[in-house]
């Protein structure tokens, strides 16, 4: 008979301060204070977690964590790095998907699974933005 073990996926290392970049950046971090922008740093690496401890299952991601994702992505030394590090090969971002119509009950399909798991993993829920 086969056990089922629970493998330990830790939170990804992000060789960028990402704090700081968002402080930085502006747009859609101006006006947010340090705390803010450091939980939505940290909500980035455990979305990180799931898509590595889940490869099955797609994942989409808030609005917070995708604006910290593109970010990240602005700098692509340190995101190919910590992308390769971290999934050993390059994190895919679908940007837009759902805009179309035919596309949004996956979205929408998609997101609710990401909450359960979120839920099931941290013990919190997320809300349901797309």
């Amino acid at each position: 008979m086969t056990e089922n073990v629970e493998v330990e996926v830790k939170l990804p290392v992000i060789s960028l301060d990402l704090v700081e970049a968002c402080k930085l950046y502006g747009n859609f971090f101006e006006g947010r204070d340090e705390e803010e922008i450091k939980e939505m740093v940290k909500e980035y690496k455990m979305f990180w977690r799931l898509i590595k401890k889940y490869p099955k299952q797609p994942f989409s991601p808030t609005e917070r964590i995708d604006e910290v994702w593109h970010l990240h992505m602005l700098h692509p030394q340190n995101y190919f790095a910590d992308s390769k590090g971290y999934f050993n090969g390059i994190l895919s971002h679908h940007a837009g998907f759902g805009k179309k119509d035919d596309e949004l009950p996956e979205l929408l399909r998609i997101t609710d699974v990401r909450n359960e798991i979120w839920e099931k993993e941290y013990g919190y829920k997320l809300t349901r933005t797309v």
